[in-house]
């Protein structure tokens, strides 16, 4: 299935910020198109959804995307269409043969035959999977007009879960009843019965998406299984395995393992134990025994590494003892997936990337600089996004509100100033009190105090002044504090 243009994605990811209608006019300007290619826009969006419009029009009013619509949208994108493949799509699709097959060669009239290309054609995609497979070790060998794909079992596996869309847009709870995934029911029966039992087991939870990568993992396990027997692994040294054989999350691996050898009624090795492990390891979870305070010296750094590098790029003060617990508890299991070369798909990324744009680029650059410093593999852009979240939500709920210089006025600058200075300072902790000044200093605040936000005063401020300023009584009534919290949201969102 092609991808929508840019386009269509930015205006719908746009109107799914946007609860009520947008006006024409804001579309054009946040699309930089003409009213014309919006109309057309709108219109090719709407003809592909057979249940109604998924952008709703109202004269007077704008559009207003149907979320619930746009939701399961987002869930049906793997429904097949009689279309014509595009190249990048049919080399997509011959990469799931060869690579479910692995290392059994297929005959290249089989796999090229469905798409009614010539052989420039067929030789041009043949180079560019070669390319592709490179960037998992793996090589794409023609012999005797046939091709296979050859390298190790655990490339091979993590290229399938990459390669083949489904791995990644999966919901777990649509693959009981959703035909349209074409999963095997018995196999998808069974993998969720283990989901259930690690977590029994564990007395967790493993969320979304980190529960979709470990039912992924399960289901290609299963199918190269069938496929081949006998499959080819790196050694693991007896350290990583003794380490693994200390971990609470080991006796878990090992009895789902021997689930699965009776399923297949077949024998498994032992580094099987192993990948499960990793995957466990590498997944956030929750409940009373997943949420830990005691993490290694490296979740330690990096997790400061990235409240220091945030404070600084965003140019706000983020309160450490409120992120740091939720933040490392993420940050652990992350470096083991960088690690293992673990990728959990986040599905959520373009929304992140749009409504969190500043946030996501903060993130992006300290992520660099972490890689850096702490030497590990490149942090891609689904963890990036993941991260994100966490700052979002400090921003959202406040904790990252840097105090607002505020000076406070009266008449003379002393007495009652002061009283409603401490009266202030105890109720409103977010504002710092830079000074007390008098109402006759009006014409030098400008030069003096550049970096002032807020003035309180006892007394009007008929000059203008280029400060946003709050009448108030010095008795500092509780009618003053509901006045001086709205100002302050206002101080706040208009910065």
């Amino acid at each position: 299935m092609s991808s929508k243009s840019n386009h269509e994605q930015e205006l719908l990811l746009f109107l799914s910020k946007h609860q009520g209608y947008v006006t024409s006019k804001e579309l054009l300007e946040v699309l930089n198109v003409s009213q014309k290619t919006v109309y057309r826009l709108i219109n090719k969006i709407n003809n592909e959804y057979e249940d109604g419009p998924l952008i709703i029009s109202e004269r007077g009013r704008g559009y207003r995307l149907d979320y619930e619509k746009f939701i399961n949208s987002q869930k049906s994108n793997v429904k097949d269409k009689e279309m014509q493949f595009s190249p990048s799509e049919r080399r997509k699709r011959i990469m799931e043969e060869l690579l479910l097959s692995s290392p059994k060669p297929i005959n290249v009239y089989h796999l090229f035959s469905h798409y009614y290309v010539g052989d420039s054609a067929t030789f041009n995609d043949e180079q560019i999977m070669s390319e592709e497979l490179k960037k998992y070790n793996l090589v794409l060998e023609r012999k005797n007009r046939t091709l296979a794909i050859l390298g190790e079992e655990v490339n091979i596996r993590k290229a399938i879960k990459d390669i083949i869309e489904i791995f990644n847009i999966i919901d777990i709870d649509d693959l009981k009843r959703n035909p349209k995934l074409n999963f095997n029911q018995y196999d998808v029966l069974f993998i969720l019965d283990q989901l259930r039992k690690i977590e029994e087991d564990l007395n967790i939870t493993i969320p979304y998406p980190y529960n979709v990568n470990i039912f992924s993992h399960l289901y290609i396990l299963l199918s190269r299984s069938r496929i081949v027997p006998t499959r080819r692994f790196a050694e693991i040294s007896k350290e990583e395995m003794e380490n693994m054989k200390r971990d609470i999350l080991y006796p878990v691996a090992k009895v789902i393992v021997a689930n699965i050898e009776k399923y297949l009624n077949s024998p498994l090795p032992d580094i099987e134990i192993y990948f499960l492990y990793q995957y466990l390891v590498s997944s956030r979870m929750q409940g009373s025994h997943a949420i830990t305070s005691t993490f290694s010296s490296e979740v330690i750094q990096v997790t400061k590494a990235y409240i220091e590098g945030m404070s600084t790029n965003l140019g706000i003060d983020i309160d450490s003892q409120s992120i740091f617990i939720d933040l490392a508890n993420h940050i652990k299991p992350m470096l083991n997936r960088l690690e293992h070369k673990i990728r959990v798909k986040n599905s959520l990324l373009s929304q992140i990337k749009v409504t969190y744009e500043d946030v996501f680029m903060g993130v992006k650059k300290v992520s660099e600089l972490v890689s850096e410093k702490f030497n590990l593999s490149a942090i891609n852009e689904d963890e990036i996004g993941f991260i994100t979240l966490y700052f979002a939500k400090a921003i959202e709920t406040g904790q990252h509100h840097r105090p607002i210089k505020t000076l406070i006025m009266c008449t003379t600058g002393i007495g009652t100033s002061e009283l409603l200075r401490a009266k202030v300072s105890k109720k409103f902790p977010e504002l710092e009190i830079v000074d007390v000044v008098a109402s006759r200093d009006t014409q030098m605040l400008k030069e003096k105090y550049t970096d002032a936000e807020l003035i309180l005063s006892t007394v009007h401020i008929k000059e203008d002044v280029p400060i946003p300023f709050l009448l108030v009584s010095a008795m500092f009534t509780i009618d003053d504090q509901k006045r001086l919290q709205g100002k302050i949201e206002e101080v706040y969102h208009g910065n």
